[in-house]
Order: structure tokens, then C-alpha cells, then sequence
């Protein structure tokens, strides 16, 4: 929730929003990169806030781009791609994924999740160390690298692997609050109006899944799910343009403070990215999967709806959910190892889980041969591709500064 960091946030967009606008247009430029997105091709204007983040910072830029950059690990890697198994994939594995919830802890947001090579995940969060650790100090930023291939060794070897908690996820566990009534009054506070026919329309929508979540748990109780307040949603960076929704129900009693709070996100396609499998369309199993395989404690009430020809996912939100900051809640180079290792143990147990059984054994060794023949590669190419970034982010800055000097 973090009121106060949430204005000190807000007043630092307003600081970057003037530099920005006064900054001289630039009349030709090399748009070339294969992660540069035309600020021009997006509509900004349903949430002028991001578009302030991105110029203010090339992580959050770099976790907007998820889909032209696992492209481009397609095109880098095809001939190293070809023949290899496929695995689950997180599909936007990066560092401020990792979160301390009143779950547990690990990787979340499974969005961009599908099945692919493993590479695509090991470098994009490879890539996210170096840019969210730009300006600041992170020490040996390739031995933190080491770590996460070490703990995805480990789990390779053996998938009962389990990482120590690391200190960070332990001190925000520790400042965790639970007042249910000021939770609930920040929920309504996100909550943006719509309009009372698409609520109406939404509810409709929800029936089926009402449904099969009532088989699944008849003991939640047939008015678990009765729609208490409905808004658009719109929080996040990557998923900030998509269609999302949150719910409030009412839960097992008539007491607001047990009600239960849904988020409703519409399933991206992922077809531009060629290297990965996904059905064709919007297909919500995809984000389950990932969800349930990957996720070293997955979200409650997981399951999904069809609405205004799109497919949705729904999972419940939690109390209290702390994203882990480089800077702020990252103290020290150790600390940002620890992490680095849990997600390697993470992802190493998550790619082959299920996926190949009851083959598992096999796939874990074949993903051990692949890794040690590929090694060596990884390093320079989270060298390459986080070089191309920041050359993107600067480009996508320039551009959005000559749009506002225009006439």
C-alpha cells in the first residue's frame, strides 16, 4: 500500500514529465532496434501515468517490452532452439516478479506464462538484474547471475531442492500488517468507475465460473461469489494497457471483512512470439498452468471466464504483497543473491514439473546437457540484450520528448 512512497513516486512523474517535455525534438532517429516500440502505437492516453514510468526508467520500459524481447531471444537463439524439449516457462521472469505475499514467496504474475525453451526465462531475468541494479550498487552483478543457473542446477539434480528464505523475504514477512478494514478501503480506492451495464454484463460472464469453483469447494457456499463492488483496474506496467477488472465478493458471511477480492485480467496473445507454444488465440489454461507448475505457492480461487469475445483469468488477491525493490528492500549485494538463487531453484523446479511426465527424470537431464552447453553463451548474450534495451528505452524517450516540443 505504501501511501507515502506512493506520493513521493508521483511527484518524482511530475519532475520527469516537465525534463521530458522540455527536452529538444530530435528529427531522425534509427528505430531499427528490435525492441524499440513507437510510443505512437500505443494508446496512452487510457493511462498517461505509464507512460511517465517507462520514460522514467529502463526496467519498467523493459517490462513493457516482454513480447518483442522474448521474440528477439527467438530469432538470436533459433539454431540453438531447434530440437530442444519444451518446458514451462514464467515468460517474464524479472526481478520485481519476485514477492513476499501472506502465500509464501517466489516469482508471480504468470501473464506471459506458455511452454518454450527455458532460455527465454534464465535471460530475461539475467537482463532485469543489470537494468534494475543500473545506478546503483549491486557488486559482482555476473556472480549474482551465477546464482540463479546454481540454484536451477540444483533443482535440476534434484526437485525436492528447496532455497533458504532469503533475509529480505523474511524482514518484509515480518513488517506484514493485517487490518483487514484499511485493505479493504485501499481495494475500493483502485477500484475505477464502470459503467452499471458492463458490471451487469460481468457478473453474467462470472456464472460458469461460479460454478466451477463451487464443485471444486462446495464448502465456500453458494453466495461466496455474489458480486460486492466492481472497477476497472488499472495498476501494473507490462499489463497496464490490458483489460483488467477487479471484483469484490462477498465471501463466506455477511461480515465485509471476510469478504474476498478477484482480480480479472484479459489473457495476452502471445502469438508474436514464435519460439514458445500457445494455443491459438487467448487461451486462459496457459496462465493456470503456469500458475500451478511454477509458483512455489499459487493464488486462491484460480480459474477463468470468457467476456466480450476475450478470454479472462481470475485469481484472488492476498493481504499483503511486497515486490522486491533493488535500492529499497534489497540492501546488499548478498541479499540480492539469496534472491537470485531461490528464483534459480524456482524456475529449475517449475520448468520440467509435470510437463514431461512421467518422463521428468529424462527432461531434467536433458535441460542439465543443454545447460552446460550453452553456458558460456548466456552471459553474453544478457550482455547484448540488456545493451539493446537501454538503446530502445533512450529512443523511446527521444520520441516521446520530440512529440511534446511538437507544434
Amino acid at each position: 500500500m505504501k501511501i507515502e512512497s506512493r506520493r513521493k513516486a508521483f511527484t518524482a512523474l511530475l519532475v520527469v514529465t516537465l525534463a521530458v517535455s522540455c527536452a529538444p525534438a530530435v528529427e531522425q532517429r534509427d528505430t531499427s532496434n528490435p525492441l524499440y516500440v513507437d510510443p505512437a502505437t500505443r494508446d496512452f492516453s487510457r493511462n498517461p501515468e505509464l507512460l511517465e514510468k517507462l520514460v522514467q526508467n529502463p526496467h519498467r520500459y523493459f517490462r513493457f517490452i516482454n513480447i518483442p524481447f522474448s521474440q528477439e531471444i527467438c530469432q538470436r537463439f533459433d539454431d540453438m532452439i531447434e530440437g530442444t524439449p519444451l518446458f514451462n516457462l514464467h515468460g517474464d521472469a524479472h526481478i520485481e516478479q519476485y514477492a513476499i505475499t501472506d502465500l509464501g514467496r517466489g516469482l508471480t504474475d504468470f501473464d506471459d506464462s506458455s511452454s518454450g525453451p527455458a532460455i527465454i526465462d534464465l535471460l530475461r531475468f539475467g537482463a532485469s538484474l543489470r537494468l534494475a541494479c543500473r545506478g546503483q550498487d549491486c557488486g559482482d552483478l555476473d556472480a549474482v547471475f551465477g546464482e540463479v543457473l546454481r540454484g536451477y542446477r540444483a533443482a535440476l539434480e534434484d526437485p525436492t531442492t528447496e532455497a533458504p528464505a532469503p533475509a529480505v523475504a523474511q524482514r518484509l514477512r515480518a513488517e506484514f500488517k493485517f487490518d483487514r478494514g484499511a485493505y479493504l478501503e485501499w481495494v475500493g480506492s483502485v477500484m475505477e468507475p464502470m459503467p452499471e451495464a458492463e458490471k451487469e454484463a460481468l457478473a453474467q460472464a462470472m456464472i460458469p465460473y461460479t460454478v466451477s469453483m463451487l464443485e471444486q469447494d462446495a464448502g465456500l457456499g453458494d453466495r461466496f461469489y455474489e458480486m460486492v463492488e466492481t472497477g476497472y483496474l488499472g495498476l501494473g506496467v507490462g499489463s497496464a494497457l490490458d483489460q483488467k477488472y477487479l471484483v469484490r465478493v462477498r465471501g463466506a458471511t455477511d461480515d465485509p471483512l471476510d469478504d474476498a477480492v478477484l482480480e480479472v485480467k484479459e489473457v495476452r496473445e502471445l502469438a508474436e512470439i514464435d519460439c514458445v507454444r500457445v494455443s491459438s488465440g487467448s487461451d486462459p489454461f496457459r496462465v493456470l498452468l503456469g500458475q500451478t507448475r511454477i509458483a512455489y505457492e499459487p493464488f486462491g480461487h484460480l480459474g477463468y471466464i470468457r467476456f466480450q469475445d476475450k478470454s479472462f483469468w481470475i485469481h484472488a488477491w492476498v493481504e499483503n504483497y511486497e515486490e522486491v525493490e533493488i535500492g529499497d528492500s534489497l540492501t546488499s549485494h548478498d541479499e540480492l543473491a539469496e534472491v537470485a538463487y531461490d528464483v534459480g531453484v524456482q524456475l529449475g523446479r517449475g520448468h520440467v514439473n509435470q510437463i514431461g511426465a512421467p518422463l521428468d527424470a529424462q527432461l531434467r537431464a536433458e535441460q542439465m546437457r543443454i545447460l552446460d552447453r550453452d553456458q558460456e553463451q548466456l552471459g553474453q548474450a544478457v550482455d547484448d540484450l540488456t545493451r539493446l534495451t537501454l538503446e530502445a528505452w533512450e529512443l523511446f524517450r527521444a520520441e516521446v520528448a520530440g512529440s511534446r516540443s511538437a507544434p
